[in-house]
């Protein structure tokens, strides 16, 4: 069984729609097949009708074990820190209603209690994450970012084919706060910030006749959605990115996650870190489905 209340700002819709966001993990058909068994309880009432969710109900779904949310998947602790792999499709906190259930926030909560996040992926990316066990190792892994002295590594499915075999990119990014996304100039606009993005093909693949680089990537600077906005700005685009990609090729493809996932990372330099000098912390690379 999922359990959620509905917060301060999250009524007002269906009850299908609230949970799609409270639990994005959720299978769309565990819900309606919840419905049509009239094993949804909002308030303590069986329903068997998609009906409206007000602030402060409790909403309770009777569903599989298999599909309730899981621990994260660790892949180094200690006694202050750890790395764990964040899937796909899951937010790393609540939306900007206050809606979210199944977050890497609540994850690491209840497996840890206290545990604090220092940096973040955007929700459709997958990867390797680090978080503190301590306020003293969230101070010092704080500073590590901020100060980049993380170095990062992601893999990436570009469409067409990359300028160069290996390149380093050099723009500038904007963020506003009335838009849903970054914008990315060659040249130093009020506001902006530099960003550094380098890059390595490491397979490419023509299928349905579109061309397709894999790609190692490393940032050198963490703005938002740095890595989609950088390639597309330079016309080579993620696989599966609507938001500043090639909706026709998606589409196509039927391609709807973006192909972004951060393989690893290696505190390097950091004050007060140099246990960890050295030390990748890593996921699975794997291989784009698309490429075998």
């Amino acid at each position: 069984m999922i359990q959620s209340v509905v917060p301060e700002n999250g009524g007002g819709m269906t009850v299908s729609k609230y949970l799609c966001r409270a639990f994005p993990l959720l299978p769309g058909f565990c819900v309606r097949n919840a419905l049509k068994k009239k094993d949804i309880r909002i308030n303590g009432k069986r329903i068997g009708t998609d009906e409206t969710v007000w602030a402060g109900d409790e909403i309770a779904v009777y569903t599989e074990k298999k599909y309730e949310p899981k621990p994260l998947k660790v892949v180094f602790e200690d006694e202050a820190l750890l790395a764990f792999i964040k899937p796909s499709g899951l937010p790393v906190d609540v939306d900007q209603d206050g809606i979210g259930e199944d977050t890497v926030f609540i994850r690491l909560q209840k497996t840890y209690g206290e545990a604090y996040l220092v940096h973040r992926l955007d929700t459709g990316t997958e990867g390797v994450m680090l978080a503190a066990k301590s306020r003293d190792m969230e101070k010092k892994l704080l500073d590590a970012f901020k100060n980049h002295k993380v170095i990062k590594i992601y893999r990436a499915l570009a469409i067409g084919k990359m300028p160069k075999r290996t390149q380093s990119l050099t723009a500038y990014l904007t963020k506003k706060s009335t838009a849903a996304r970054v914008f990315v100039e060659d040249v130093n606009a009020p506001g902006s910030k530099i960003i550094e993005t380098a890059y390595t093909v490491l397979d490419e693949k023509t299928v349905s006749d579109v061309l397709f680089s894999d790609l190692e990537v490393r940032i050198f600077t963490g703005r938002t959605h740095q890595i989609r906005a950088h390639l597309a700005h330079i016309g080579r685009p993620l696989l599966g990115d609507d938001k500043y990609g090639n909706r026709a090729v998606n589409k196509k493809l039927s391609q709807t996650d973006v192909c972004l996932k951060c393989v690893k990372m290696m505190i390097s330099g950091a004050e007060g870190l140099s246990k960890y000098e050295g030390v990748w912390f890593e996921g699975e690379a794997g291989q784009w489905k698309i490429m075998q």
